[in-house]
């Protein structure tokens, strides 16, 4: 990946990330399970969009162990959410 589209995406994640903190604070919604998943679900749909189909990289091999880190802590923040939801007494 060049270094103009490295660029990009950290421009693109970081304008993501803002405009997640700022759509749920207004919304007076926020929490740290729903800035997480919707983070993940901000990376991964960058890598989609801004990764070349047709050129293999090195580093978007490299980029799966973080996006596997990264479904994992999503699935785990929302199991932490639902068990909440459904048996508050057993998370604080």
């Amino acid at each position: 990946m060049s270094t103009p589209l490295r660029h990009r995406f950290v421009h693109a994640q970081i304008a993501w990330l803002l405009g997640v903190v700022l759509a749920l604070t207004i919304a007076d919604a926020f929490s740290f399970t729903l800035f997480a998943l919707l983070g993940v679900i901000g990376f991964i749909t960058i890598i989609e969009l801004l990764t070349p189909a047709d050129v293999p990289t090195r580093w978007r091999d490299d980029l799966d162990v973080v996006v596997t880190v990264a479904l994992l802590v999503a699935v785990v923040a929302v199991n932490a959410r639902l068990v909440q939801l459904f048996a508050p007494d057993v998370l604080p």
